[in-house]
């Protein structure tokens, strides 16, 4: 839940999208079932279910531990650059106006949006392995601008509150795994969520308690704890040339625990003696050449 000070400052930057509402798109595969807005956001414009749904079991009875609805959802995207701002989030603000998604398959739905500088397409497509049931998400920035940009920086954030329904708390237990990965779980039902990426284009995951919607503060390495508090990766792209685009690739992850959602990461002793395993396997091969 989004207090009306935050939310009064997150519509503030941005501009308001026509009034008219198309119609959102709900995707789903038995793991998963969530809603495309109109806004190009996940969601189903507004408070309307399904925001992000889950069962561990695969099954598709997904309860009522909506990772985003009820209360005010917050999920969304946003651009800074030497051109100037632009987002959209499922409050209701955006810069790119309202369209219909496209429903592709059962399990992928891909919406459209421009703003007087920003072209932005969002692909969104269900896959799950392992436990570990992902919204893997294409993203493709284009600059219409007509002059080039620099400082291009693109940020994805989510509010996740897989409580509240039912055990009534906004509260989630957050943590930065690394500067690819930032992840909430729910200290009652322990569903998870994480937002990550194996993106070669500089990045940052982070948790913000203002739920901040710069791009700069993320990559500034904002970690604000536990809380209800948004979790985020944003991108630090640099310069783009006028009409050309950058394609970014990041999801949001979910599952019954944070072990099973998060990739297993060697611990820094582990990885020490791993290292130095090597080394030795090195030093053994040069004597044995010698």
């Amino acid at each position: 839940m989004i207090p009306f000070t935050k939310l009064t400052l997150a519509v503030a930057c941005l501009a308001t999208g026509a009034s008219a509402f198309a119609a959102p798109v709900a995707i789903q595969n038995g793991y998963v079932l969530a809603g495309v807005s109109d806004y190009g956001t996940l969601d189903s414009n507004g408070t309307k279910s399904p925001g992000i749904l889950f069962d561990k079991t695969g099954a598709g009875n997904y309860g009522v531990n909506d990772f985003l609805t009820p209360g005010t959802p917050f999920e969304g995207f946003y651009i800074k650059s030497s051109a100037g701002f632009a987002g959209a989030n499922n409050t209701g603000s955006t810069s790119f106006g309202v369209a219909s998604p496209t429903a592709l398959t059962a399990t992928s739905a891909k919406w459209a949006g421009a703003s007087a500088i920003y072209g932005i397409s969002n692909t969104y497509t269900l896959t799950t392995a392992n436990g570990r049931s992902e919204i893997a998400i294409h993203t493709v920035l284009t600059n219409t601008s007509g002059s080039d940009i620099t400082d291009l920086q693109f940020l994805r954030t989510l509010d996740p509150d897989p409580d509240v329904n039912a055990f009534g708390s906004y509260l989630t237990t957050n943590a930065v795994v690394n500067s690819s990965t930032a992840c909430g779980t729910g200290p009652s039902s322990g569903q998870t969520i994480c937002i990550d990426t194996d993106s070669s284009i500089a990045h940052q995951a982070g948790v913000s308690a203002p739920w901040s919607t710069d791009p700069s503060v993320y990559l500034g390495g904002v970690n604000s704890g536990n809380g209800d508090y948004a979790i985020g990766l944003a991108f630090d792209i640099g310069n783009l040339a006028a009409g050309q685009s950058v394609s970014l690739d990041y999801s949001y992850a979910a599952g019954a625990s944070i072990d099973v959602v998060t990739p297993s990461v060697p611990e820094p002793a582990n990885m020490a003696l791993m290292l130095a395993g090597i080394g030795m396997m090195g030093v053994v091969a040069r004597r044995r050449r010698v």
